[in-house]
């Protein structure tokens, strides 16, 4: 059985950037489960107490080192904040592969944005229930969305129509994904279910029933195997399994069955893929053996509400506020978190490049630059 890594983590007051502004000093935490909490205060010009070392590097920066465990965490405040959705919550968000769109739900409707700015560039209205995924074609020009309607819809950014509507699914579309380009994507549903389509016929050519409840997560990915052709799906469901499909054949490659709902999932680099659950737990799965995982990692109960890779580094949204990156095949020490939000739920994170994106429930949008 593998053994599950509890490692001390830091928090950090959320504004602490317009603390040390106001020469004020803010509160930070060393957390361990089933440990108990050592806190203290900082100063802008340093710590208060021996508890605590801190570095301010720039304005947005700090690092700070908890001495009794030797964790160093460095927090990054938000470049931008935006409330791009001041009437209901962002419970999905993606960004063009420049960062310089982002789209996200509200309610039945998705605004199109500007990802510097927060600016609503394009309201897209179509869906008659909430919308609960988004997700940009590589294009940039394209947009598919999926919601409580059971419908999947195909965009077009630049002019705001919908050309095509999938439908076929018998209850909520919860997540979705593409097969190369775009001429042909993957979704996910409640119904247990994961289809793949053709988007010039608007044709469902397979259908998976996983037998695991709701379908949370979705993602298409090439074989880790230099030799290999193949295209794989990767999903979690609300029972906790985690099943791995090649599209070629609709064969199931490997299942592995976790204790609790898994909630979101991410291919990793080489030949690792990464879970979340609603535990709190982050699993770390080999595709060459689902046996066991090769690691667990848990910092507190709270769900994992959101995965994305950014190079070796995952960054991690929970449902406490915490977000957070960590490198799954080492120690799994958090190296950075991102402040701004005040224990809101993260719905989304999405990494590309040097910049970080989050969707809270505070209605907030905020940019971080890594």
């Amino acid at each position: 059985m593998t053994s599950t890594v509890n490692n001390w983590w830091l928090s950090l007051q959320h504004d602490w950037y317009d603390g040390f502004a106001n020469e004020e000093k803010v509160w930070v935490s060393a957390h361990r489960l089933n440990s108990a909490t050592h806190h203290s205060y900082l100063n802008p010009t340093g710590p208060t107490d021996d508890l605590f070392t801190s570095n301010l590097i720039s304005k947005r920066e700090l690092e700070v080192l908890h001495k009794d465990s030797g964790t160093t965490t460095r927090f990054t405040a938000p470049v931008h904040s935006h409330s791009v959705t001041p009437n209901n919550n962002p419970v999905s968000l993606d960004l063009t592969s420049s960062n310089a769109l982002g789209a996200v739900s509200d309610g039945k409707d998705v605004l199109v944005f500007e990802a510097q700015t927060g600016t609503v560039r394009r309201t897209l209205s179509g869906h008659v229930a909430g919308v609960e995924t988004v997700k940009f074609f590589p294009s940039d020009k394209v947009l598919l969305t999926g919601g409580e309607d059971m419908q999947i819809r195909i965009w077009s950014v630049e002019d705001g129509s919908c050309p095509v509507t999938l439908t076929g699914h018998k209850r909520s579309v919860t997540c979705l994904d593409m097969i190369d380009r775009g001429k042909e994507v993957v979704s996910g549903s409640r119904d247990g279910t994961i289809k793949v389509w053709i988007c010039g016929t608007q044709e469902c050519i397979t259908t998976l029933s996983l037998h695991g409840g709701s379908v949370n997560n979705i993602q298409v990915f090439n074989h880790p195997e230099s030799n290999s052709t193949d295209r794989l799906v990767m999903s979690v469901t609300e029972t906790g399994l985690l099943s791995l499909h090649n599209l070629q054949d609709t064969k199931l490659v490997s299942q592995y069955q976790h204790s609790s709902e898994l909630t979101t999932c991410t291919a990793y680099t080489g030949n690792l893929l990464v879970a979340g659950s609603s535990a709190g737990e982050i699993i770390t799965l080999d595709i060459r053996n689902f046996s066991k995982p090769t690691s667990i990692h848990k910092r507190s109960n709270y769900a994992i509400t959101s995965l994305s890779c950014n190079g070796n580094r995952l960054w991690c949204g929970q449902k406490d506020g915490e977000c957070y990156s960590i490198v799954p095949d080492t120690t799994l020490n958090c190296d950075t978190t991102l402040s701004g939000g005040e224990c809101e739920a993260i719905y989304c994170v999405v990494a590309n490049g040097d910049v970080v994106t989050t969707a809270a429930k505070d209605r907030k949008v905020r940019r971080y630059e890594v």
